[in-house]
């Protein structure tokens, strides 16, 4: 069996629009995350769902929020690049070996 993941999901726009979805936020300073994480507390349109990696020290969140959100972050993100916004994309599972 193969499994893939599509990587090129990763520099795509994010468009706002009517709904919501799961997206991933990552960042390779883990601090900065955690510090996002912190802070996302606060703000009732972003519902975290899991972390990825150390407890300590993730590397990735998983949120569930409104499209509009996701494209309002991705626009604040690219002005530091600290952190990094993606649509979290189901694995596919493909071939007959």
């Amino acid at each position: 069996m193969r499994w893939a993941i599509s990587l090129d999901i990763a520099m795509r726009t994010i468009e706002g629009g009517p709904g919501s979805g799961r997206y991933l936020i990552s960042a390779a300073d883990t601090g900065k995350l955690s510090q996002f994480i912190r802070s996302s507390d606060l703000d009732p349109g972003l519902q975290l769902i899991d972390t990825l990696g150390p407890v300590s020290a993730p590397h990735t969140a998983v949120y569930d929020m409104a499209h509009t959100k996701a494209a309002e972050l991705q626009r604040l993100f690219a002005q530091s690049a600290d952190l990094k916004i993606e649509p979290d994309q189901p694995l596919s599972m493909f071939g007959n070996s």
